[in-house]
């Protein structure tokens, strides 16, 4: 069998920054800032990071319960700003999912550095959420090959060790490629998000395409 892991953002869809709209509404309802920031780098990053780095940004102490709170109060928005932003899903991505689901030794999993909530949110809100067995999702894992990990020692344990050692990445960021090579799988990347061919071709991952539309290459 193999298994294959699909980062979200900038890979599958965009959300026109659903996701940091639905953070600052969350730090004003939350703490009751009246001008929150979310001026810091998202891209290839797990969200247990990037809260826990927007708190301390907006001058709030990043402990636990903090962490917690804003978790719980974004997870919450989300839909509705989702609702609100709009978005699109990437060229190529229904095609894929599609072709890919109907393969009986495969399975389709979202390794993201979203929350696992947040990341159903999105894919449930574009319709793309019955492709999938399941999401990995950034709640506990600071780092993204700490994520990539985690996920590997779960498709053990659901699949067994022939399945672990047979997992394709696909993703948007040098992060996704990293991750995937940190457990010895095999990365497509894609030029769909923030950067171009060559920042990913620097990081080695066996392919890269414009975007997820060359189905029958990328299968």
């Amino acid at each position: 069998m193999r298994i294959v892991l699909f980062d979200i953002d900038g890979t599958l869809l965009l959300t026109n920054r659903g996701g940091s709209s639905a953070i600052q509404h969350a730090l004003q309802q939350e703490f009751g800032l009246e001008s929150p920031s979310t001026d810091i780098d998202f891209c290839g990053r797990t969200d247990r990071a990037l809260l826990a780095e927007i708190l301390r940004h907006n001058a709030i102490a990043d402990s636990d319960e903090h962490f917690q709170r804003l978790r719980l109060r974004y997870t919450a928005l989300l839909p509705r700003v989702l609702e609100e932003r709009g978005g699109e899903v990437l060229p190529g991505a229904l095609e894929l999912l599609s072709v890919l689901r109907e393969k009986s030794n495969l399975r389709c999993y979202a390794m993201t550095g979203n929350l696992a909530a947040t990341a159903a949110h999105k894919l449930q809100h574009f319709g793309l959420d019955h492709y999938f067995d399941g999401v990995f999702g950034g709640d506990d894992d600071a780092h993204r090959d700490d994520l990539a990990r985690r996920t590997a020692a779960a498709i053990r344990a659901n699949h067994g060790e022939l399945a672990r050692s047979n997992m394709t990445v696909i993703g948007d960021t040098p992060a996704d490629i990293q991750c995937g090579h940190a457990v010895g799988a095999e990365v497509i990347a894609v030029c769909s998000g923030q950067y171009d061919r060559e920042s990913l071709e620097s990081n080695q991952p066996i392919a890269v395409f414009d975007d997820l539309s060359d189905v029958q290459s990328i299968v």
